[in-house]
C-alpha cells in the first residue's frame, strides 16, 4: 500500500473506503471521485474541500465526503 503523509508531516494510516487518517493530528483525507464516480486515487484535506465547497457556492456536490457542519468549521 502506498505511504501517505499528512500536511502536518506524519504518516498516516489506511481507514477504509480510500481515506487516510493521521495519528498525530487527527486531519483525515478523503478519497477524491470524478463525475462518473471513479476514483481518482487521490485524497483531498478537509482546509482544501472547505474551500473548494465554499468557491462552489456551499453546493453539496463539492462536500467530499466531509460534513456541511465541518466544512462550515474549518472556513
Amino acid at each position: 500500500m502506498a505511504e501517505v503523509y499528512c500536511p502536518c508531516g506524519e504518516e498516516m494510516y489506511y481507514v477504509g473506503g480510500g481515506n487516510w487518517k493521521c495519528p498525530e493530528c487527527g486531519e483525515v483525507l478523503y478519497e477524491v471521485y470524478d463525475e462518473d464516480g471513479e476514483s481518482t486515487e487521490e485524497c483531498i484535506s478537509l482546509d482544501e474541500a472547505a474551500l473548494i465547497w465554499a468557491s462552489h457556492g456551499k453546493d453539496e456536490d463539492y462536500t467530499f465526503g466531509y460534513s456541511e457542519e465541518d466544512l462550515e468549521d474549518a472556513l
